[in-house]
């Protein structure tokens, strides 16, 4: 699985990257090609499209799916997927003379030749590209994609340059399938055997039989128009209506697309999860129809000026139809999620039967009224979609109970703020002329008033999206993180824009629910402290949170994990029980008093529970740490450089700094760099001194508080001395003597937290260790052991004895911005990307 925080932006990027290819591969080939040429082309891939259900027949969907994939079910997935691609082939070759002389057209014999060819080769890549797919490899699908869709659009535009006419489009269709293959097969694993199988056939082909019918239905519904065309009509006629079609059809390659590949795997989780599907599938139209009819339309509208600025005058004969077909378009958005939602309720054979009745109905329109040219082929379209409207509404309300009213409630908003967005360009249409020269200008208008009524209408009628919506405007800029030190280009602006919408539009949460429904996420803090105290203390804002802030993590844990405790993640590990899809554990290091004094009542509010990690010897020490002692005394008052000096000279310690040195950027790092030489034993004793020099309250945990810790939260181990355990003589002893000190303080003591009468978890101090150090711990007996590598964990798979569980450190810093305002989509940034610990033994930290 992908394990970069770009994985979510190379899957759009990929997506639209090459749509845009595509797209100025159309407006090439509109002004090389004749609308005939086009006709010819439609008509053969209607028969290729139609018979690439059955010759996939969900072959890609079980690679993807199968939850045990191994090299001999892949090998036998290949031999299937090879049988049905040279069946569709053969069929394609054998019936190339009767489609030829049925339309009177001998070019659709040698297009189907080549498309033949492209059926033959195509599961050379396709079954690569599922298991890529399966393993969300977005970066190899990126090349794939893009590889396969320059070759396409080079070959198509060379050939038809050169006269091949719609022979050049089957040759680009070949080169794409071909180049798809050759580039999928650079990234081939290693381990992954070349020869097919041929066993278990009757397994594979059973997981996409029935849906394979229902999407063959749906081609046929769908394409049967270019059919009917060129046999009543002409090839032209043909290319006129793909050509309007396909314009109108830009709405579900730039937003249903986009949408469809998660909206099947969110209900699915809804489903799995217990919730019902209803409100969900509701409020999913409801944004869907909000984007949809705004645009369908603005298109129709403008559909004369589109047309002329895209494809040139030669395809005026598109433009009536365009503007009938996005009132078809704008009917079927009711219901692009309909089959989704009835195959996550459980029902893929409702959704195959709306489609088999509904479907059958459209053709027969289309035949009856071909004879009424491009004009009634249209509005036998519309009334074929208001028919299959009312047919799949009947089956969601059998399913999931959606009524008809209730959706049309459901759409109120979207109708009011489609009325909005016409303003401007009926505006333009009616009272502005149109010459040659002025369409484009007339275009960027009408795109310019539609979007201002489009955000206007969302305004006034309150729409759901209101509330983000008034939160992006209102937010004046994107704040940088409070880590961030320098200029605040517009490229990063750009960036922090663009995260901000991924996750108030919810595409990075939802992206959260599917990738990281069984990853564990385990959240690492250290000090919690009121704000005003964090600068009376001179705490160090690396590793301190505000209590404000830290109650602003709980919510949004609250809103987008199931919080676990210790014992339920044993319980998993142990007895094979299933964790909570979205898991988090909370955890703290080191021992500090705040632990106890700020953040265990406000974890005990949220009714949440945490790990918190503590060094054996600092419970009843009055002084931090040697680093944070010093970091508090100079980041108060840069003057107590002198105060540290005298400090070091008392203690015979013949080291002394000077001011300047301060005055550099993280001069005070510095300082601590320069100390860590020391002795520890000189080091805790300077620790000590300052402390008592500040007058301040004690630092670490007294026992009465680790007590009343232990009473809530799930005490463990983070070694005796806090030294990193790769560095210090014995760490054998050093991990004994933490356990037996933690116990000795826990002795009698633990009957209000059962869970504390033994300490099985150990987190590595400065999150250093190597496989001596891990040979200790399991010697000591701790069972989990948590580093401070910044992965994701998988569940339910691994035991704990060969697994380092990954934590992600949460730092105020870099989820706040300068003036310390908490952003939910940074945090959101700083944990859903993170990449998923794959491997059973994490690497070393020397």
């Amino acid at each position: 699985m992908t394990s970069t925080k770009k994985s979510i932006g190379i899957n759009f990027v990929t997506q639209y990257l090459e749509l845009t290819i595509q797209f100025i591969g159309v407006l090439i080939l509109a002004r090389l090609l004749t609308p005939a040429d086009t006709g010819v082309f439609s008509v053969a891939a209607f028969l290729m499209v139609l018979l690439h259900m059955f010759r996939d027949f969900g072959v890609v969907n079980y690679i993807i799916s199968e939850v045990d994939l191994t090299s001999e079910k892949i090998q036998s997935a290949f031999g299937v997927a090879i049988i049905l691609a040279l069946l569709v082939a053969a069929i394609m070759l054998i019936s190339s003379d009767a489609v030829a002389h049925f339309y009177d057209n001998p070019a659709l014999k040698s297009i189907l030749h080549v498309m033949a060819l492209s059926f033959a080769v195509s599961p050379f890549g396709s079954l690569l590209f599922g298991l890529y797919r399966r393993e969300m490899k977005f970066k190899t699908i990126f090349f794939i994609k893009i590889a396969s869709a320059l070759c396409h659009v080079a070959v198509a535009t060379t050939l038809a340059y050169q006269g091949f006419g719609a022979l050049s489009l089957a040759w680009a269709n070949f080169a794409g399938i071909l180049s798809f293959g050759v580039v999928a097969n650079l990234f081939r694993p290693k381990n992954l055997p070349f020869l097919p199988r041929f066993s278990n056939i009757g397994t594979i082909l059973s997981f996409g039989g029935i849906s394979s019918v229902g999407n063959a239905a749906n081609a046929i519904g769908t394409n049967s128009p270019d059919l009917v065309i060129a046999k009543t009509i002409d090839m032209a006629a043909v290319g006129y209506f793909s050509r309007g079609n396909g314009l109108v059809q830009l709405f579900a390659k730039l937003i249903a697309s986009a949408l469809t590949p998660i909206v099947l795997p969110y209900f699915s989780q809804l489903k799995r999860e217990g919730a019902e599907l209803k409100q969900p599938y509701l409020l999913a139209v409801n944004y869907l129809t909000l984007l949809a009819w705004p645009f369908f339309a603005v298109m129709a509208i403008m559909a004369f000026q589109i047309i002329n600025v895209l494809y040139g005058s030669q395809w005026n004969a598109s433009v009536p139809v365009v503007q009938m077909l996005c009132l078809a378009g704008a009917i079927t958005a009711l219901s692009i999620f309909a089959g989704h939602v009835m195959i996550a309720n459980g029902q893929v054979r409702q959704a195959t039967y709306a489609q088999l009745l509904s479907q059958p109905i459209k053709v027969v329109a289309i035949v009856a009224a071909s004879q009424f040219g491009l004009t009634g082929i249209s509005i036998s379209i519309i009334v074929g979609e208001c028919i299959t409207f009312f047919i799949i509404n009947r089956y969601l309300q059998l399913t999931i109970g959606v009524t008809l009213g209730e959706l049309i409630v459901t759409c109120w908003h979207s109708a009011i703020v489609t009325l909005f967005s016409i303003v401007g360009p009926l505006a333009i249409a009616l009272f502005w002329s149109t010459t040659s020269g002025n369409q484009t200008v007339q275009l960027l208008v009408a795109v310019a008033t539609a979007f201002s009524g489009w955000l206007i209408g969302i305004v006034v009628t309150k729409h759901p999206l209101y509330d983000q919506l008034a939160q992006f405007l209102t937010a004046g800029y994107f704040p940088p993180p409070a880590t961030f030190h320098g200029k605040w280009s517009s490229a990063d602006l750009a960036k922090s824009c663009v995260k901000f919408l991924l996750y108030q539009v919810g595409i990075l949460s939802l992206y959260h629910r599917i990738r990281n429904k069984d990853a564990l996420t385990v959240a690492m803090f250290h000090r919690v402290l009121p704000a005003n105290q964090i600068a009376d203390l001179g705490a160090d804002p690396v590793w301190t949170m505000s209590t404000e802030t830290f109650r602003q993590c709980l919510r949004f844990f609250q809103k987008n994990y199931h919080v676990i405790t210790l014992d339920q993640l044993a319980q998993a590990h142990k007895n094979g029980q299933q964790l909570p899809p979205r898991s988090l554990l909370i955890t703290f290091d080191d021992g500090w008093a705040d632990t106890a004094q700020f953040a265990q009542p406000i974890l005990d509010n949220f009714k949440m529970h945490s790990v918190v990690f503590v060094a054996g010897s600092v419970i009843d020490q009055a002084a931090p740490f040697w680093q944070e002692a010093i970091y508090s005394l100079l980041i108060t008052d840069l003057g107590n450089i002198n105060t540290l000096n005298s400090a070091l000279s008392t203690l015979g310690i013949d080291i002394a700094f000077s001011a300047d040195l301060l005055k550099q950027p993280d001069g005070i790092r510095a300082v601590i760099k320069q100390l860590e030489p020391l002795a520890l034993d000189q080091l805790n004793r300077l620790a000590s001194l300052l402390h008592t020099q500040s007058n301040m309250s004690p630092a670490m945990l007294s026992q009465a508080e680790f007590i009343q810790l232990a009473g809530t939260q799930t005490i463990g181990s983070h070694g005796h001395t806090h030294q990193p355990l790769t560095k210090v003589v014995d760490p054998a002893t050093e991990v004994s003597t933490a356990l037996n000190s933690l116990l000795a303080h826990l002795k009698g003591n633990v009957a209000t937290n059962g869970s504390n009468a033994s300490i099985n978890s150990m987190s590595f101090p400065h999150g250093s260790y190597n496989p001596t150090v891990i040979e200790a711990c399991r010697a000591a007996g701790y069972e989990f052991l948590f580093s401070s590598d910044a992965v994701l964990n998988r569940t339910n798979e691994q035991n704990p004895d060969e697994l380092i569980f990954g934590r992600i450190a949460i730092s105020e810093l870099e989820i706040t911005d300068e003036q310390r305002r908490f952003h939910p989509f940074m945090l959101a940034f700083s944990l859903f990307l993170r990449p998923i610990n794959a491997i059973r033994y994490a690497r070393a930290v020397l």
